[in-house]
């Protein structure tokens, strides 16, 4: 099988072990230890010479676009899939995220994603806009449905990516990974820079993975940290791809955040609302 999978962990033998072990076993596997402890680090190590992975460590916890990037310089085959060590992929997912890669035209494909009590949490969304800034900061996303931030996956601008599947050429057009961020904001930034190159993004519901929500930022962060770091760099990064149109559409978008977060309380919205402020100057 013409595929290199990045697998990326981080403190977590049990849930990389179930990912590894849901891959075919004709893929080049590549598992990259970032900065683990040593117990799981030798753990990981072993699980690796069992089944044929390759086992990449780095001494320090790179992140997650530095991570993948690292991985990405050991992978040999002409296609790539970067995956989160939480996912256990389902029969014929790759096969058909690869099947959509023969297309020229698409430069990502992007799977259903389905959390373990099966409910599907595939997320997608739009880019920030001038447009979609003030129907937010508005409230008027409900006449205009079209210009919400969160749309359908077949729709959307962007798809979340813990198991993305793109060809290497395309990868390495883009730079690899984009390193701006430490954790989050990587989809959206990837998303970009592949239709930047004028390809679409290309959503496959028939390739199905599990998937454990944010299951190293948890075990690190009580939910409204995530929230807040999420909005952060959300904000950063449409600032920093759509220049001054994004400066303005951030704006709008962050007005709209505070607005609801003076309105509506709540610790969550607290901490969105600081999350948008900061990645407002965040740099």
């Amino acid at each position: 099988m013409d595929i290199s999978i990045i697998v990326l962990a981080w403190e977590d033998f049990e849930r990389t072990n179930g990912c590894v072990r849901s891959l075919p076993a004709s893929a080049e596997v590549i598992v990259v230890d970032n900065g683990s402890a040593a117990e799981i680090s030798a753990a990981l190590r072993a699980m690796c010479h069992e089944t044929g992975a390759r086992y990449v460590r780095s001494e320090v916890n790179l992140g997650f676009a530095k991570g993948m990037n690292l991985g990405v310089r050991h992978a040999t085959r002409s296609r790539v899939i970067l995956s989160n060590n939480d996912i256990v992929v389902q029969p014929q997912a790759i096969e058909r995220l690869l099947g959509r890669l023969d297309d020229p035209a698409v430069g990502a494909a992007f799977p259903r994603v389905l959390d373990a009590a099966g409910a599907d949490q595939t997320a997608a969304g739009r880019f920030l806009t001038v447009r979609t800034g003030i129907v937010h900061a508005t409230g008027l996303s409900v006449v205009f449905p079209r210009l919400r931030i969160v749309s359908t996956p077949e729709q959307g601008d962007w798809l979340s990516g813990p198991f993305v599947a793109i060809r290497r050429e395309t990868l390495d057009k883009i730079g690899g990974v984009d390193e701006s961020s430490f954790f989050y904001s990587e989809d959206l930034r990837l998303c970009w820079a592949v239709r930047k190159l004028g390809l679409s993004l290309a959503y496959v519901p028939e390739a199905v993975v599990m998937h454990e929500d944010d299951a190293s930022a948890k075990r690190r962060w009580p939910a409204e940290e995530i929230s807040r770091r999420q909005t952060r760099e959300f904000i950063r990064a449409s600032r920093e791809l759509a220049g001054w149109r994004g400066n303005i559409a951030c704006s709008a978008y962050v007005l709209g955040v505070l607005l609801r977060a003076a309105v509506g309380g709540g610790v969550t919205r607290r901490a969105v609302a600081r999350g948008a402020l900061e990645g407002m100057s965040a740099r």
